[in-house]
């Protein structure tokens, strides 16, 4: 039986759940693990999070990790913030695992760039067909939920005229820094929304853009907008009171129109306490139009909250093997065997 060697590039809450996936895999091994916080380095990967010892201390130096003998790094590291507010992950550090001859998986938002970011996708693709290897992005969203489910869920449909992919999450729980860029508790007035706007799309809108792909739909335009609810009563999510009057949450919709049709849309919430404020509403659903005139689709516990990270690192640790032995270069899940649960 192969095992797949694996490092893990950022411990954070993606990182944590894809170090229990390996842990309890057959066929997976961790060989190396880096972050840069301070207070994990220089301890065990899997103690850190209060799971069973792996053996691997965790380092701060990717130069030196990357050294190590491996098939595969999952890089989930943290996202930069353009002037404009969209997210920027780093390709200088994706093509620095590509030349040390390693795969690439990983959650960050360099998706079907070869639409929105042509320039990383070439640089990305080159890189990784130079030292034999192959970068892959994935992850819940963009990646599983948009577009791979909604795409193997079409092939059971004999046309296909509109899609409409929903989803969101409730934060309330949320310890991760990023959650900061929602604004939750503050004013409105004060808050910059449309920088906000510009962040977001930047890092759904992929899954638009390659739905649309697949389905044969060349767009005129891509249409976004964005509201914002502000609370109703004072909410007490785990990072303190959102006082009544505040932002609450946010809905974000993206849409691919054609001939003035919209063919594809995206829309996606984020917010705090769902349980007591019902708008907007979260709901994880897939409805298509075409021939049968209409398939739904609800999915239920996508995103728990006591473990709801481990739905953006499956995606990630589940391909690891269909990754390896794929083609060189920049590939996307829906050019690969079925993605299934491994050993």
């Amino acid at each position: 039986m192969k095992k797949y060697k694996v490092i893990i590039w950022g411990l954070g809450n993606v990182g944590r759940a894809a170090v229990h996936m390996i842990l309890d895999k057959k066929t997976l091994e961790l060989v190396g693990a880096v972050d840069l916080d301070p207070k994990k380095i220089g301890k065990d990967a899997g103690e850190i999070f209060g799971f069973k010892k792996t053996g691997i201390i965790v380092s701060g130096d990717i130069e030196a990790v990357l050294e190590l003998e491996a098939d595969t790094v999952l890089v989930y590291t943290p996202l930069i913030r353009d002037e404009q507010g969209g997210f920027t992950p780093s390709a200088l550090d994706i093509c620095k695992a590509l030349k040390a001859k390693k795969n690439v998986i990983t959650t960050l938002p360099i998706y079907f760039s070869q639409v929105l970011t042509p320039d990383l996708f070439k640089m990305i693709d080159s890189c990784a067909k130079e030292n034999g290897v192959s970068y892959l992005p994935s992850g819940l969203l963009p990646g599983a939920y948009a577009s791979y489910i909604p795409m193997v869920l079409s092939g059971i449909m004999g046309k296909v005229d509109r899609i409409i992919v929903e989803s969101g999450e409730d934060d309330q729980h949320n310890f991760s820094s990023w959650v900061k860029v929602f604004g939750y508790g503050v004013d409105p007035a004060k808050f910059p929304l449309e920088k906000l706007k510009a962040g977001i799309i930047s890092y759904y809108v992929s899954g638009v853009y390659e739905m649309g792909a697949r389905l044969g739909f060349s767009f005129d335009e891509v249409k976004t907008t964005h509201e914002y609810f502000t609370a109703p009563e004072d909410l007490h999510p785990i990072f303190g009171t959102v006082k009544k009057g505040t932002l609450c949450g946010h809905r974000f919709t993206m849409t691919g129109v054609v001939g003035g049709q919209e063919k594809v849309t995206l829309r996606y919430v984020h917010k705090i306490c769902d349980d007591i404020v019902k708008e907007p509403a979260i709901r994880d659903h897939i409805h298509i139009e075409g021939l049968p005139a209409e398939l739904d689709i609800d999915i239920k516990g996508m995103m728990p909250l006591d473990e709801s990270y481990v739905t953006s690192a499956a995606p990630t640790v589940n391909v690891i093997p269909a990754v390896v032995e794929a083609v060189p270069g920049f590939i996307q899940a829906l050019d690969l065997p079925v993605v299934i649960p491994i050993h």
